[in-house]
């Protein structure tokens, strides 16, 4: 008696996923779900910075020296000889904080190839790696 009942219930299971899937298929084809974000274009026309504007993160600062890195939880920003900057990781590992504040993180330098910090950028750009 068991397999009889397993089996309507199963098709009617079977059924209810399939319309579910086609259905939200159809609200998300026709844009009846959510609203669309603004391009990144919009962003940058619809900003009211006077000053300067980043182009990673879309923060209004007083020079590009003063662009902060897109994710500055994980990255350190490294002043480059040019006069640009590159974000890389932070060192992995242990350091005790040396890392840890974007006013004084570009200034540390390990003095070691292991470690890729910003002396470690310095001796790339150098190439003396």
């Amino acid at each position: 008696m068991q397999p009889i009942l397993l089996k309507p219930l199963f098709v009617f299971i079977l059924a209810n996923i399939v319309s579910a899937s086609i259905f939200d298929f159809f609200q998300n084809q026709f844009h009846h779900g959510s609203e669309e974000p603004a391009s990144y274009e919009q962003k940058v026309l619809d900003n009211q910075c006077e000053k300067y504007l980043c182009p990673d993160t879309l923060e209004c600062v007083s020079s590009p020296k003063k662009c902060p890195c897109p994710f500055p939880s994980s990255q350190m920003r490294c002043p480059l000889p040019n006069g640009n900057f590159i974000c890389i990781s932070k060192p992995a590992g242990d350091f005790g904080g040396k890392y840890d504040d974007p006013e004084k993180n570009f200034k540390v330098d390990a003095n070691s190839n292991d470690i890729r910090d910003c002396g470690w950028v310095k001796r790339a750009w150098n190439g003396k790696l």
